[in-house]
């Protein structure tokens, strides 16, 4: 017994040795959000960000060439302020490109998405613009000998990361497309919620397009985790509609709550949009009533 057991202990601490040497030189990046769900991302090397690199300098060359044939254009209408002009659009050449790419365009360049690359924030949030912009500020030190300085920092990080990834809390990842099969939600045995029973709260189209794809792939999940999900919307969608009906159908039938959230709002909102449309029709031949 105690041979099996110094066994199994010895395979347990080479699998731990082994899971540990693959979180520190793999690719995959895993982040644990508050409701214990794993992220894996793919995390982009520096071949494939040299590459998209590539592309963007480029586009910014040729940005440099269209300013040097407009600004003189400029400076005629304008006397006196062509070189200021090239300077400021040089200036958000150097440093607004990737700022503003990054920031406001879920964090790609032209060049990363090409590449399917993106950066995010390293706790697997989007990247936000105040990030992106120190990201970018820092990247006049990683350009220190031809990029030298951040590539060996790339090479020395778990997550290959250049300094402005390091000051700025951010990685830049791989995207993969996923296709998750879904099955059609079937609504005709659900019935909507009592109007007596609810306020006057009306969700967002966002909301119910995200029940009708989390009810569409409820089959990925098991059933005590898509359960668990199902119960954290559900809550909170029946305490912002004042809902009064019974509390076991918000406990213990979340996805059954939902359906019946998705059904009552959806099909508010197209019978609302037909009563629309009917009026329209109805006032248009009343028009061409008395026109004739």
């Amino acid at each position: 017994m105690t041979t099996i057991a110094t066994s199994n202990a010895a395979a347990d601490i080479r699998q731990q040795d082994y899971s540990q040497q693959n979180k520190v030189f793999g690719l995959e990046m895993q982040i644990e959000t508050p409701e214990n769900v794993i992220l894996t991302y793919q995390l982009a090397g520096p071949a494939q960000r040299y590459i998209a690199y590539m592309i963007d300098l480029v586009i910014r060359v040729l940005m440099v060439f269209g300013m040097m044939v407009v600004t003189p254009m400029v400076g005629i209408v304008l006397p006196g302020t062509a070189v200021g002009i090239m300077l400021v659009l040089m200036f958000l050449n150097t440093w607004g490109y990737y700022t503003i790419s990054e920031g406001f365009f879920k964090g790609q360049s032209i060049g990363k998405h090409f590449c399917g690359l993106r950066v995010i924030r390293d706790e697997g949030y989007p990247i936000t613009f105040w990030p992106a912009l120190l990201r970018n500020l820092v990247r006049s030190a990683d350009a220190i000998v031809f990029y030298g300085i951040g590539i060996t920092s790339m090479l020395l990080t778990r997550r290959f990361q250049r300094l402005g990834d390091l000051v700025a809390g951010t990685v830049v990842i791989q995207e993969r497309s996923v296709t998750l099969p879904r099955k059609p939600v079937i609504l005709d045995k659900i019935q909507p919620l009592n109007k007596n029973e609810i306020g006057s709260f009306l969700p967002r189209d966002e909301v119910l397009s995200l029940i009708d794809e989390f009810i569409g792939r409820r089959h990925v999940l098991t059933y005590d985790r898509g359960h668990a999900l199902a119960a954290i919307l559900a809550q909170s969608l029946a305490e912002r509609l004042n809902y009064s009906g019974d509390p076991k159908k918000v406990t213990h039938y979340p996805m059954a709550f939902l359906a019946a959230v998705y059904k009552t709002f959806s099909f508010a909102k197209e019978e609302e949009e037909q009563e629309a449309v009917d009026v329209y029709h109805g006032q248009g031949f009343s028009a061409d009533l008395k026109h004739e």
